[in-house]
């Protein structure tokens, strides 16, 4: 659409990189509990309790009621960016509506002795 001048002319999407800006209000990056696109989310209120809040964040509490999603999984629910994503659960961890819990730390490896065990064991077949 071309612009004209009229502002309220601009009704088409947009675009992927405005949304996302206008949702978290601008903010990026700060001051996020240190989430990992792995970390867990899961809501504490009920849906009752969540009428209040903005679109995005009710969606993130109703889409973690009951079940862990992570902010991966949020972030394609939402169609949202990630960081856009880790802002809006950082606010509802500091609110008070969702806990986390940071994915486990990743092994050191396997354990040669084991690999060891099945490689023989594939060979004796």
């Amino acid at each position: 659409m071309k612009y004209d001048g009229d502002p309220w002319a601009l009704d088409e999407d947009p675009g992927p990189l405005i949304r996302p800006f206008a949702v978290t209000r601008g903010r990026a990056g700060n001051n996020l509990h240190k989430l990992d696109m792995m970390t867990l989310v899961v809501a504490v209120r009920s849906e009752t309790e969540v009428a209040t809040l903005d679109r995005e964040y009710g969606e993130i509490v109703r889409l973690c009621q009951g079940r862990p999603l992570s902010i991966a999984e949020l972030a394609a629910h939402l169609k949202l960016l990630l960081v856009a994503v880790k802002v809006l659960v950082s606010d509802l961890i500091d609110s008070g509506h969702v806990i986390f819990r940071a994915p486990p730390p990743a092994s050191s490896g396997a354990d040669p002795d084991l690999l060891q065990a099945v490689l023989d064991g594939i060979r004796a077949l």
